[in-house]
């Protein structure tokens, strides 16, 4: 992903959203497909990617739902594929755009939201399920998993 400015990334959310950004120095842009982090809290996660349709920067906010766990379990992030230990991965919901919050659509995903630099390697620990494809093929598969989530729920 080229590196953003705060302005442009301000802009790719609708007015009105519950925005809090980063220090964007922090990141490490050549090794992002898209842009994410997690509100200090915890509560909320911010994705930045470019639309495949038009092009352009769409900036989506996420509730993280805790999940409360009855035994020790695996979890696997529906965006990378990665398997996480308990306690890795998240329930992010984002609302319908236009639905007025009445449908909302959901995906266990990293809780970090760190996938990008998961399928490279960079962050640790390694996956309980190792996968031998190409970097540019799971490039390939995040990305169309995301932008399925966000075209059904109306952002893309």
């Amino acid at each position: 992903m080229e590196q953003l400015t705060e302005e442009e990334v301000k802009a790719s959310f609708e007015p009105g959203a519950e925005l809090w950004l980063p220090n964007f120095d922090r990141f490490e842009w050549a090794h992002r497909d898209f842009l994410s982090w997690v509100h200090p809290s915890g509560h909320l996660g911010y994705l930045v990617t470019r639309s495949p349709n038009d092009g352009c920067l769409h900036g989506v906010v996420l509730r993280r739902h805790e999940r409360k766990p009855r035994a020790a379990r695996l979890d696997m992030c529906s965006i990378c594929h990665h398997v996480h230990a308990m306690g890795g991965a998240a329930m992010f919901t984002l609302t319908e755009k236009g639905s007025g919050g009445r449908r909302t659509f959901s995906n266990v995903i990293c809780g970090d939201l760190g996938c990008s630099l998961r399928i490279r390697d960079m962050v640790t620990p390694k996956s309980f399920m190792q996968e031998n494809i190409y970097l540019e093929a799971k490039i390939w598969r995040i990305l169309q998993h995301l932008h399925k989530w966000l075209t059904r729920a109306k952002y893309l």
